[in-house]
């Protein structure tokens, strides 16, 4: 990993911790950040992580401020969002050092962070970590699906390619899964125009198909057993998820069977002669 070489970046972060105060550090930071723009530094991202991981508890209080870096009334964008990038990458620095338990109840509020940053930022950190953790980490997961956008973040983090090469069964990932898929499932009309919806639906077809790069079998018999399902959302996503595969070079026949059981289960088309079309703007329209 690359070390801090910043000398004010150095220096400031030693009085920041010292002193209690992080407002210079933090303007620092920033202004190196690379934000706003296609890519943030990720290189003094870590850097500046690993040093301030190695203050330990001395640097609590500075590690809870970024992670909560711009995240008031008004969601701040923007190099503040360089904060908690930094945040969830101290985290993941402490791990295993620290107890999983700890580390994730840490990362688990930026998971549900609206702005794509800084989820982004959760998922490298957890990729990290899953170089050492692997299986007991996805189980620990299983608190992170019930809500939209931390399950996207545990899946995206679970199918990445540190966590795959880590693991010998695609058990507790396939859990997760299904876990994810039921979210979606059970949701209520009112929350399917919401971010966090929309992102884990674009989400599970992603991280299956990275899965099937590693466990072909098991994620194949996942995906037929839940085939049948009468969500129209899902059905599409599993679709989308079959052009996606054949995408990443698997053979055209994989899914096949998948593709049978779909169109099995599809709902039968209405008559020509007596559809009208869609109702729903009919009506007068709600203020």
């Amino acid at each position: 990993m690359t070390e801090l070489r910043n000398a004010a970046i150095v220096a400031e972060l030693d009085r920041a911790v010292a002193r209690q105060t992080y407002a210079d550090l933090f303007v620092l930071l920033r202004r190196f950040s690379g934000l706003p723009g296609p890519r943030a530094n990720e290189k003094l991202a870590w850097a500046a992580a690993r040093s301030i991981a190695a203050f330990g508890s001395k640097a609590d209080g500075l590690v809870a401020a970024m992670c909560a870096a711009g995240t008031g009334r008004t969601l701040e964008t923007g190099t503040i969002e360089f904060l908690p990038m930094v945040g969830a990458f101290t985290l993941a620095s402490r791990y295993p050092t620290e107890k999983a338990e700890t580390v994730l109840a840490g990362l688990r509020p930026m998971s549900e962070d609206p702005r794509h940053a800084v989820r982004e930022s959760v998922v490298a950190a957890l990729a990290e970590m899953g170089r050492a953790g692997g299986e007991p980490l996805v189980q620990e997961f299983a608190s992170w699906t019930d809500g939209y956008l931390s399950a996207s973040v545990a899946l995206a983090a679970a199918t990445s390619r540190s966590w795959l090469d880590a693991l010998r069964t695609p058990d507790s990932i396939v859990l997760r899964m299904d876990e994810a898929f039921a979210l979606i499932e059970s949701a209520p009309r009112a929350d399917q125009r919401s971010q966090g919806y929309r992102t884990l639906l674009k989400t599970i077809p992603e991280a299956a198909s990275r899965l099937m790069d590693r466990f072909s079998e098991a994620t194949i018999a996942w995906l037929e057993s839940r085939s049948a399902t009468e969500h129209v959302d899902l059905r599409e996503t599993l679709g989308d998820l079959i052009v996606r595969v054949r995408e990443r070079g698997h053979a055209p026949g994989k899914l096949e069977k998948l593709g049978d059981l779909l169109d099995a289960s599809a709902p039968p088309r209405r008559d020509p002669k007596t559809y009208v079309g869609p109702t729903r703007k009919r009506g007068s329209r709600r203020r």
